[in-house]
């Protein structure tokens, strides 16, 4: 597998909850030429978590228990690790 470094400003840390569990969050900021990078970043963002983490739920967040999923343009993660380790990957 490829490794690059993504396009990629800034990482948005913060929490939420769904359905009350708590998720840690990171929202990818892609700066002032976002739209070109967007599509190309996020699809590659995306495909990472499927290979690291295994599939979404289908219904995003509406399926509870999820260990991650994207909505909102952010990563949503169950586990505070997994968040952690995107932020490794994607800094």
């Amino acid at each position: 597998m490829e490794v690059r470094k993504a396009k990629v400003l800034s990482l948005t840390l913060s929490e939420g909850k769904v359905y009350g569990a708590r998720y840690y969050t990171v929202q990818p900021e892609f700066g002032a030429d976002w739209a070109t990078w967007f599509k190309v970043e996020w699809d590659d963002m995306i495909k990472w978590c499927v290979d690291t983490y295994g599939p979404a739920p289908r219904q995003g967040v509406f399926e509870p228990g999820g260990r991650w999923y994207t909505n909102n343009a952010k990563f949503w993660f169950r586990n505070e690790h997994d968040r952690d380790f995107f932020v490794l990957r994607w800094r």
